[in-house]
C-alpha cells in the first residue's frame, strides 16, 4: 500500500477515536512509585507521601523485587482498584509482601492528567484532519506526504499518552503508555529528518546526508519499541538499552537541532516565515523532549511534559501549512463552511452559557428546579435573551475572524487586482499598463498563465504573458472566443471538461461597446472554476486597464495595429 493511502487509512480511523478518548474519563489508577528497571532487586526511586503505596508503609530507598512477566501488567501498572504486591528486602535480606489498590489520581495531580488527557486528544485530533487536508490537497506531493507523515506520528502518539488513561484494560493501558510513544518518537524524528531534507526546497547537503542516514532513527525507534516489550516480560531489557543508548538517542536529538537550525538559516523569500515557525516549534518539542529524560519527570509528573512535546511537533507543522502555506494547499474551506462552522460555534456558546450558568446557580445560590424552577428558569431565558440579541455581532465577529485566517492571502491577492485596476488611468504606456495587469494577475491568483489580446490587424494578437500556460499567437475575429465576447461583452469561461483548457478565463476590456481586447487566465493548478469575486476582480482590471489603454493611444496617436507588433 503507497503512503498516501496509509497516511488516510490511519488518520480517517484515529481521528474519531480521538474525539472518543477527549470524552471518556480516566480510568487509569495511581499507584505514587517508581523503581529502577533492569535489576532483580531494586530500590524505589520515588514514593509519593500522598499515595497508597506511601500509605502502605512503602519509602523511597527501600529496595524491593522487581515483578516479572504478566505480574508487571496486572500488579505494576492498570487501571484504578488494581492491588499492587510489593516484596520489600529487609536489610539482613527478609522478605515481606506490601499490598495497596491503585486510587484515582487525585490533588494537582488529578488536574494535571486530566489536562494532559484533553490536550493529547485534542492534539491528535487536529493533527489527524489536518493529516487528511494535507495528504488530499497538498500541490508538492512530496513534501505533503512527508509533512502530513509527520502530523499522522506525532497524533498517534498523542493518542497512545491520552488512550492509555480511559481504555479500561491493563495489557493495552501498558501498551499505550510504555511501549507505543518510544517507537513513535524515532519514528517522528526520522520522518522529520526526511521532511527537512526536501523543504525548504533549496535544500543543502547537510540535511539532505540527514535525510538519508535518518534510516537510524527509525532502527532506533524499532529497537527501542523490542526493548520495552523485552523489559515488560523480563524486567532487565530496557534499562541496557537505556543506559547504552543514551548518546544515540542524544545524537538523533542533535542532528535533528542541525537539520532545523540550517533549515531556518537557508530558506528564502516565501518559504522563510513557515520555516521559522516550523523551526521555533521542533525546536522547542526537541528541548522539551531532553528535559523529559530527567529522572524526576520518567513517571506521571512528566506526563503533561509529554503531551507539550507532541503538541509543538504537530502545531510547528498545522499551523504554518494553514496560516503561511508552509505546504501549498488548493482552497478547500468554502465561505458556505466559514459560515457553517461559525454558526456551530454560536450554537456552541449557547449551550455552554446556559449549562454553566446554571451549575453556577445551582450550586453557589441554590437556584435548582427542585427548590426554585421558576427562578432557574427565569434566569436562563435571560441568559438566552442576551445571547440571542449579541447573536448576530458575535456571528459576525466570529465570520470575520475565520474568513481572514482562511482566505487572508486570497483576499490581500483580490484586493491588489482592484488598487492596480485603479491605478490604471495613471499610467504613461500602454504597452507597460498591460504588463503590469498581467503580472498582476499572475501573482495573485496563480494560475498556470495569464494573457492579454488587443485588437490586431486580422483578430486579436497577445501582446503580453506570464507563466507556464501555453497561449495561441492570436485569435482570429471569427473564432468562437471573440464571437463570444464581442456579442455578449462579458466575461466566461470554458467549459468543455474533454479541453485541456477547461476552466480557462476570458475577460473582455471594452469601451463604448467596443472590445478592445481581452484577459485570457489560464487553469488553476487543481483545474476547478474561477470564483465570482475573482471573476469580478479581474473584469475591473480589464475594463479600466483597457481605457487607459485607448486613451493613452488616442493621446500618442498609435494605432492598435502598430502597439500589437510592437
Amino acid at each position: 500500500m503507497k503512503l498516501r493511502g496509509v497516511i488516510l487509512a490511519l488518520a480517517g480511523i484515529g481521528a474519531p477515536l480521538a474525539l472518543l478518548v477527549a470524552i471518556l474519563p480516566i480510568t487509569w489508577g495511581y499507584g505514587g512509585y517508581l523503581t529502577e528497571s533492569g535489576l532483580n532487586i531494586t530500590p524505589l526511586t520515588y514514593v509519593d507521601p500522598a499515595g497508597p503505596a506511601a500509605k502502605a508503609g512503602l519509602r523511597a530507598g527501600e529496595l524491593v523485587v522487581a515483578p516479572r512477566h504478566a505480574e508487571v501488567v496486572m500488579e505494576d501498572s492498570g487501571n484504578v482498584g488494581t492491588v499492587a504486591h510489593i516484596v520489600v528486602v529487609g536489610p539482613k535480606g527478609e522478605r515481606h509482601v506490601v499490598s495497596f489498590a491503585f486510587v484515582p489520581f487525585s490533588g494537582t495531580l488529578a488536574v494535571q492528567e486530566q489536562v494532559q488527557k484533553l490536550l493529547s486528544a485534542l492534539t491528535a485530533l487536529g493533527a489527524f484532519i489536518v493529516a487528511i487536508l494535507v495528504v488530499l490537497r497538498a500541490r508538492e506531493r512530496r513534501a505533503g506526504e512527508f509533512a502530513a507523515l509527520v502530523l499522522l506520528l506525532a497524533g498517534l502518539s498523542a493518542f497512545c499518552k491520552g488512550a492509555a488513561l480511559v481504555c479500561d484494560n491493563a495489557w493495552l493501558g501498558t501498551l499505550f503508555y510504555w511501549v507505543a510513544p518510544p517507537f513513535f518518537g524515532g519514528a517522528i524524528v526520522w520522518a522529520s529528518l526526511r521532511f527537512l531534507a526536501i523543504y525548504p526546497p533549496n535544500a543543502t547537503r547537510l540535511r539532505t546526508f540527514f535525510g538519508k542516514a535518518s534510516i537510524v532513527a527509525l532502527l532506533w525507534a524499532a529497537l527501542l519499541c523490542f526493548a520495552f516489550t523485552y523489559d515488560l516480560w523480563n524486567g532487565s531489557g530496557f534499562a541496557v538499552i537505556e543506559v547504552e543508548g543514551a548518546p544515540v538517542a542524544l545524537l538523533l536529538a542533535a542532528a535533528l537541532i542541525v537539520a532545523i537550525v540550517d533549515g531556518m538559516v537557508s530558506a528564502r523569500a516565501a518559504h522563510a516565515t513557515p520555516m521559522r515557525w516550523l523551526g521555533s516549534m521542533w525546536l522547542i518539542a526537541t528541548v522539551l523532549s531532553m528535559l523529559a529524560n530527567l529522572p524526576y519527570l520518567r513517571g506521571h509528573n512528566g506526563d503533561l511534559l509529554d503531551a507539550l512535546i507532541v503538541f509543538f511537533l504537530a502545531f510547528g507543522v498545522a499551523y504554518p501549512v494553514l496560516r503561511h502555506r508552509l505546504i501549498d494547499l488548493n482552497i478547500l474551506v468554502s465561505r458556505a463552511t466559514v459560515f457553517g462552522i461559525a454558526s456551530a460555534i454560536i450554537v456552541g456558546l449557547f449551550v455552554v452559557a446556559e449549562w454553566v450558568i446554571g451549575r453556577i446557580f445551582e450550586q453557589s445560590m441554590g437556584f435548582s428546579t427542585a427548590r426554585s424552577g421558576f427562578a432557574a428558569q427565569a434566569l436562563t431565558l435571560v441568559v438566552v435573551l442576551v445571547l440571542g440579541i449579541s447573536a448576530r455581532s458575535i456571528h459576525g465577529f466570529v465570520e470575520d475572524r475565520m474568513t481572514k485566517t482562511f482566505f487572508r492571502k486570497r483576499m490581500r491577492g483580490l484586493a491588489s487586482i482592484e488598487r492596480v485596476a485603479r491605478e490604471a488611468d495613471a499610467g504613461t504606456d500602454a504597452r507597460a499598463i498591460m504588463d503590469v495587469a498581467v503580472n498582476t494577475v499572475q501573482h495573485c491568483l496563480e494560475p498556470l498563465g495569464t494573457a492579454l489580446y488587443v485588437t490586431g490587424g486580422s483578430g486579436y494578437d497577445r501582446v503580453s504573458e506570464a507563466g507556464s500556460f501555453t497561449f495561441p499567437q492570436s485569435y482570429g475575429y471569427n473564432d468562437e472566443p471573440a464571437l463570444r465576447l464581442r456579442r455578449w461583452q462579458e466575461s466566461f469561461e470554458l467549459d468543455d471538461e474533454s479541453e485541456e483548457r477547461h476552466h480557462v478565463l476570458f475577460v473582455p476590456m471594452t469601451l463604448r461597446g467596443t472590445v478592445l481586447g481581452f484577459l485570457c487566465c489560464g487553469p488553476k493548478p487543481d483545474r476547478t472554476a474561477y470564483l465570482g469575486d475573482e471573476i469580478a476582480a479581474v473584469s475591473l482590471l480589464a475594463h479600466h486597464v483597457g481605457i487607459a489603454s485607448a486613451l493613452l493611444e488616442r493621446k500618442q496617436t498609435m494605432p492598435a495595429v502598430a502597439l500589437a507588433r510592437t
